[in-house]
């Protein structure tokens, strides 16, 4: 903004007065001005911002919902899993006999979330809906939690049988209840996951229809 002098004398009060009125409207013109830009925007800040979560949330829920179809399948390898342990603790003999573990993983996305932090934008979103998201990403961290807690029990569970020579029918007793707790937690694990996957769900569900 430029200040410029009169352009002829100032010659009574009068002149001055209405000059000085003249040049005081114009900082606040050009003040207002500025901050009506400034708000607008941090406005477009929020906006974008919160389009972004949206659609992240909408992404992760759709990956969430084809890891929660296959829970059921993982359940199920680890119960057979485990019943083929305790045949071979029981001295069964048992013709042919198979273990499997797999553990399927939502890779869940938080990066529009942390940017919006990180530039400042969550400050330009109403409170409340600020809140939903911040629940709804808490959430989904604990299931990233969890979900690395699952892939190291599955890799404990298989270590005795991949240490030894022939699979289960060479491992020891020792070895065999270490696999049989290791599959136990690989089981409560994904029971766990299971819960939680639902209740965040539940939280991403809350959040889009609130929109």
């Amino acid at each position: 903004m430029e200040i410029h002098p009169p352009a002829k004398p100032i010659e009574s009060a009068k002149d001055f007065f209405l000059h000085l009125f003249m040049i005081v409207l114009g900082i606040l013109i050009a003040l207002g001005l500025e901050q009506a830009v400034e708000a607008w925007h941090h406005h477009e800040m929020g906006v974008e911002a919160r389009e972004n979560i949206l659609q992240e949330i909408r992404d992760n829920q759709k990956e969430l919902e084809g890891e929660r179809r296959l829970i059921a399948k993982n359940k199920e390898e680890m119960q057979h899993s485990l019943q083929v342990i305790r045949q071979f603790l029981a001295h069964q003999k048992l013709k042919e006999a198979s273990m499997s573990l797999t553990v399927n993983n939502a890779n869940l996305f938080s990066t529009s979330w942390t940017t919006a932090g990180a530039t400042g934008a969550l400050a330009y979103m109403g409170y409340a809906e600020a809140k939903r998201f911040a629940r709804a990403y808490e959430i989904q961290e604990l299931l990233r939690h969890l979900q690395e807690e699952r892939m190291r029990a599955v890799v404990h569970a298989l270590a005795p049988v991949s240490y030894s020579k022939n699979g289960p029918d060479s491992m020891t007793d020792e070895q065999l209840r270490e696999t049989e707790r290791a599959v136990i937690d690989c089981l409560a694990q994904s029971i766990e996951w299971e819960q939680l996957a639902a209740q965040l769900d539940d939280e991403y569900s809350r959040v889009l229809k609130a929109k």
